[in-house]
């Protein structure tokens, strides 16, 4: 493929095709010659509209692994980031790891505050990322908890 710039769309298409196997294995699934594909994942000038959102979709949906870089990607721009979420396991195990990730957090913050820390007024650098880590765990466990109601919700938005 084609040399582009790294956080582009572009490149978000080529990981989506890399994603699904490749050129040859996307052009089967699309319907789309190696040679068109190759080009239409290219900032070209002759092809500005590029792949095109219909055959990234059904990329996506005849291969799930394909739609994880064009989601990071889109929700990069919107500010915010993507967390694929499997809705499996129970709900009571589901809420217990939430409870201990939430554990785990309440307790570094409470230790990065205490005398035994370098600095007990605020996060030393350290204490930030080891916080930063637990929290990714707690919004992880927050989610696979809501996945797993979502279902339970047979299909019923649960969304504000």
């Amino acid at each position: 493929m084609r040399n582009v710039k790294p956080g582009s769309i572009q490149a978000a298409v080529q990981s989506s095709i890399k994603a699904a196997g490749g050129l040859e294995s996307a052009g089967n699934d699309l319907g789309m010659s190696t040679a068109n594909l190759s080009r239409a994942s290219s900032n070209d000038e002759d092809r500005p509209g590029g792949l095109g959102v219909n055959h990234l979709h059904r990329l996506g949906r005849i291969l799930p692994a394909s739609a994880e870089p064009i989601a990071v990607h889109f929700a990069g721009l919107a500010g915010g980031v993507f967390q694929p979420v499997p809705a499996s396991g129970s709900l009571t195990s589901d809420l217990s790891a939430l409870m201990k990730d939430f554990a785990d957090v309440v307790a570094l913050h409470a230790n990065a505050h205490s005398d035994a820390s370098d600095n007990p007024s605020d996060f030393t650098p350290a204490e930030a990322v080891a916080s930063a880590i637990e929290v990714e765990k707690l919004v992880r466990a927050a989610l696979v908890y809501k996945a797993a109601l979502e279902v339970k919700a047979k299909g019923m938005v649960v969304v504000q």
